[in-house]
């Protein structure tokens, strides 16, 4: 079964895949591999963090960010980032939650997906895979993540 269904309607939600981490310092090597992959900040106004000792925003400034995450010094954020290639291909945009124990990404489904797309975000999430991260993609149900996961796999 090919993975298209899931990527090539836009219905208007935001479908999700997740990579959990077991270490923190995991999390940071991970949104570090995003921006090593070409990703370029996109998100509306730059994005911002919220730093809890001073309880005030912060602009987005990069990958070291996810550290304040990790550290506790900000909170968990979002941003939407461009031009990232797993294979050669540029994915289209993802958004990105960056959490203490995961990366959260998330995109719009539609036109620009096709086959190489595809193939470029799974080779992208095979690598956060060797980084030790753990993918599941529990949005597409049952089905869905299993064949999803078959795909990650190689099978």
């Amino acid at each position: 079964m090919g993975l298209l269904q899931y990527f090539d309607t836009d219905d208007g939600s935001l479908p999700e895949i997740t990579v959990t981490f077991a270490e923190p310092s995991q999390v940071t090597q991970a949104f570090d591999h995003l921006f090593a992959c070409g990703a370029r900040n996109v998100s509306v106004g730059g994005g911002s963090l919220w730093l809890t000792a001073s309880r005030s925003e912060q602009p987005f400034s990069g990958a070291s960010d996810a550290s304040l995450v990790i550290s506790g010094a900000a909170e968990s954020f979002h941003v939407v980032l461009a031009g990232v290639t797993g294979s050669g291909y540029s994915i289209p945009d993802l958004g990105v939650f960056v959490d203490p124990d995961s990366l959260t990404l998330d995109y719009r489904m539609g036109s620009p997906w096709g086959e190489p797309e595809i193939q470029s975000l799974l080779a992208l999430l095979r690598q956060l895979k060797d980084l030790g991260g753990v993918v599941a993609v529990p949005w597409w149900g049952a089905d869905g993540e299993r064949a999803f996961l078959c795909a990650l796999d190689g099978a």
